[in-house]
């Protein structure tokens, strides 16, 4: 993925109050298609490679697993603390290759990580939606996007998510953002 551009663009205000930045490339989507479309067509499947610890490719940054789900950062996020989560399983169908219990307990984990995101990234509104194809990405997985206050609506939505531009986040940094989330994961979980 060679980025086409980069310019900087404010991406939120850390805990203290203090706004940071992060450098804005755009994402090659002839590419990314052609790599996720291969990749699908010959079998592989990257989340069930994070899913296990001994396959994880360098590009993602896994924050947490249990016995239910794996959550990781993208390397194109869209919005600062951008996650997805996705059974460790691999399934295809967003409800159908659930039981009810199933289903269940990775939309606790979905809550869990939103409380977690919420507290240590400045989010105004939470997104969470699962987005996937059979023609590529076919392992179910949701998004989890927290976006930052003070976003011009028309920017918001749809429009924070379904874009080109990502943010460039350096890796010492999303292994810390990653250490938090894990954190509170597994805080939230040891209070079940």
């Amino acid at each position: 993925m060679d980025p086409q551009s980069t310019s900087m663009q404010p991406s939120g205000t850390c805990s203290a109050g203090t706004r940071f930045e992060h450098p804005i490339e755009t994402l090659d989507a002839d590419d990314y298609i052609a790599r996720v479309q291969a990749e699908n067509a010959a079998g592989q499947c990257f989340i069930c490679e994070l899913a296990d610890e001994q396959t994880t490719r360098e590009r993602e940054t896994v924050a947490y697993r249990d016995e239910h789900c794996v959550v990781f950062f993208p390397p194109w996020p869209r919005l600062y603390g951008y996650c997805l989560l996705a059974p460790r399983r691999h399934v295809t169908n967003v409800v159908s290759d659930f039981s009810e219990n199933d289903y269940l307990a990775l939309q606790l984990r979905v809550h869990r990580l939103g409380r977690v995101l919420a507290e240590i990234t400045p989010t105004e509104r939470l997104y969470v939606f699962s987005f996937g194809s059979m023609q590529g990405v076919s392992h179910v997985h949701w998004h989890i996007a927290p976006l930052p206050p003070g976003v011009p609506f028309r920017e918001q939505q749809f429009a924070a998510v379904d874009k080109l531009e990502y943010l460039v986040i350096e890796k010492a940094e999303r292994e810390e953002l990653a250490a938090k989330v894990g954190a509170g994961m597994t805080g939230l979980g040891n209070r079940s």
